[in-house]
């Protein structure tokens, strides 16, 4: 029957009601991942079993075989996890309004906000890129996507800020990952001395010799006031 207000207005719709069961599965399922991460990116995905994640999300095996159908489901949605999470900020920074030295360190900024926030996120990369062995062709190709999104975000930024094409802007990206590694690597085993603040600053001053260089090599017409500055 149509639902009465408590003062006799016009009949209405009973509101929709939360389905407890199905928030219970959302929660459950963000468990799940939340515990692969950290277990993938610990010990790797060869190193990690079944049993492990499902004890640290704190339920049974089942659930995680319902929710994801296999160990490797589940590594494709962490994957889809981290395109999300690590490269959608990466874009974010890269692809902001400004000038060169705006974007330029915003870039920079946000690979370190990177390392000190996600760095689980940013070893699972690596873990999952060195086991190729074991892991599918189709993880394989999420990991090769997410490298791939990478690259074209810093060859958009670049290309926007400085109002032409960087010949060999795909190495400014490679840089910017192995440096990202690097780090979030040195985070792990040697906290105390990672100095990330100099650290980033020195991956700054190489970005912009190398653009400097690129616009030289190529002799590309840049007005130099589009050029990111030394610091």
């Amino acid at each position: 029957m149509p639902h009465v207000g408590p003062k006799g207005g016009e009949p209405g719709l009973e509101p929709a009601r939360p389905d407890r069961r199905k928030q219970k599965g959302e929660a459950s399922r963000e468990r799940i991942l939340d515990s692969a991460i950290q277990l993938f990116s610990e010990r790797g995905y060869a190193g990690t079993g079944v049993h492990e994640i499902a004890r640290r999300a704190g339920i049974e095996k089942a659930a995680l075989y319902w929710h994801f159908g296999s160990k490797e489901g589940l590594l494709a949605a962490v994957l889809d996890r981290m395109d999300a999470e690590f490269i959608d900020r990466i874009q974010r920074r890269v692809a902001t309004s400004g000038g060169s030295d705006e974007r330029l360190d915003l870039f920079v900024e946000g690979l370190k906000r990177l390392v000190s926030e996600r760095a689980h996120l940013v070893r699972l990369t690596l873990s999952v890129s060195i086991e190729r062995a074991q892991v599918s062709p189709e993880s394989r190709a999420a990991m090769k996507h997410i490298f791939e999104r990478t690259r074209n975000a810093v060859a958009v930024g670049f290309q926007e800020a400085l109002g032409v094409a960087l010949p060999d802007v795909d190495l400014i990206a490679r840089l910017s990952l192995a440096w990202l590694y690097e780090a979030s690597v040195r985070a792990a085993i040697d906290p105390d001395h990672a100095e990330h603040d100099r650290f980033f600053a020195y991956l700054r001053r190489l970005i912009v010799l190398d653009v400097g260089h690129q616009v030289r090599e190529a002799e590309l017409a840049v007005d130099p006031a589009r050029l990111p500055k030394r610091r």
